[in-house]
């Protein structure tokens, strides 16, 4: 829709539709940003309290977020991750806080992923570290392909050496995850999943490893 130089940083889709001559679609984009805000942190919110009482039960956080008054509720813990947002968004500017978010969804995802593929995957037999060796230089290659990348669009970086080392770092990237796919065997069959409760059944999602 817009040139990358000239994508907004604050409103990107109200202004690429603007950029494109569609003025209505930009008003409506912009009103449903304005809508869409408060809910998502409405829905943060209050998810978050839960979040720190199950983490609390594990021992990660103090006993106090995981103290529930007469009625259910997690008065003590809602009180103190209020108070903390609340604070975080009053100092921090909101680009900070829009990059934090990112990399915290960032973060959480690779981390989910990553626990599939521990779950379902393990080590070859006279190679009892290889998952965990190759996923470890999966995200280092990811991370530093996505650097390379961001590096490339960027106005000054067009050189050939930085698009030659692109290329390189995303192959990487894509063969190791393919050598975790190929060497790694898989803990159960393709059908079949066993936990605790002898020839249970679970179903797996395809093309996941």
């Amino acid at each position: 829709m817009v040139p990358y130089e000239d994508i907004s940083g604050t409103s990107g889709f109200p202004d690429g539709f603007r950029y494109r001559g569609y003025n209505w679609a930009a008003d409506i984009t912009a009103f449903g940003e304005l809508a869409v805000l408060p809910i998502v942190v409405l829905v943060t919110i209050m998810a978050q309290p839960r979040l720190n009482y199950t983490m609390a039960l594990d021992g990660v956080l103090p006993e106090v977020f995981a103290k529930v008054d007469d009625d259910g509720n997690l008065r003590s813990g809602t009180k103190i991750a209020g108070a903390i947002m609340v604070i975080i968004a009053t100092v921090v500017p909101f680009a900070y806080l829009d990059d934090l978010i990112s990399s915290g969804i960032l973060i959480a995802f690779t981390m989910t992923d990553t626990s599939v593929i521990l779950v379902r995957k393990t080590s070859p037999p006279d190679k009892p570290f290889m998952l965990e060796m190759l996923l470890a230089i999966f995200h280092i290659l990811s991370l530093l392909s996505g650097f390379l990348l961001r590096s490339c669009l960027s106005i000054g970086a067009t050189g050939n050496a930085i698009r030659a080392l692109t290329l390189l770092s995303s192959t990487c990237t894509v063969l190791i995850g393919n050598r975790i796919r190929t060497h790694c065997p898989s803990k159960s069959s393709p059908m079949q999943w066993h936990s605790n409760e002898p020839n249970s059944v679970v179903f797996l999602t395809p093309f996941v490893p």
